[in-house]
């Protein structure tokens, strides 16, 4: 009886913990954003400096351009999409990485899109 009571909780603790695993991902390849996410009313912020947004690498089309040094002074002007997810850029998703737990901590929703612009660009080629 003991042991059936044992297993019995076990399987409810176990249960639970599966149910609980609804959790919010940060995080997305350059590949799955660009497949199943980037649309015209996707919110992109790159992190870059200006020099890179407009160099070689280009830029996502509609994306927002807040420099990672400048993105604690100048989340004011995110303030209009703060209900919405937005998806940060950077060259390889090392900036973004940062800019996403910078907004994240401020009562945004966030999500870092590794690879950054060297993944478009890579995916662009093929």
């Amino acid at each position: 009886m003991i042991k059936f009571k044992f297993i019995s909780v076990f399987i409810i603790i176990f249960l639970l913990m599966c149910c609980a695993r609804t959790e919010f991902s940060d995080v997305i390849t350059m590949e799955e954003f660009k497949s199943r996410v980037l649309a015209d009313d996707t919110i992109v912020l790159d992190v870059r400096t200006e020099e890179e947004f407009y160099g070689p690498l280009g830029h996502i089309e509609g994306a927002t351009l807040i420099p990672i040094d400048e993105l604690a002074d100048r989340m004011n002007e995110l303030s209009s999409v703060k209900d919405k997810t937005i998806y940060i850029v950077c060259r390889s998703g090392n900036r973004s990485s940062r800019g996403k737990d910078i907004l994240n901590a401020n009562d945004f929703t966030a999500v870092n899109v590794d690879g950054g612009m060297l993944a478009w660009d890579a995916l662009t080629d093929e």
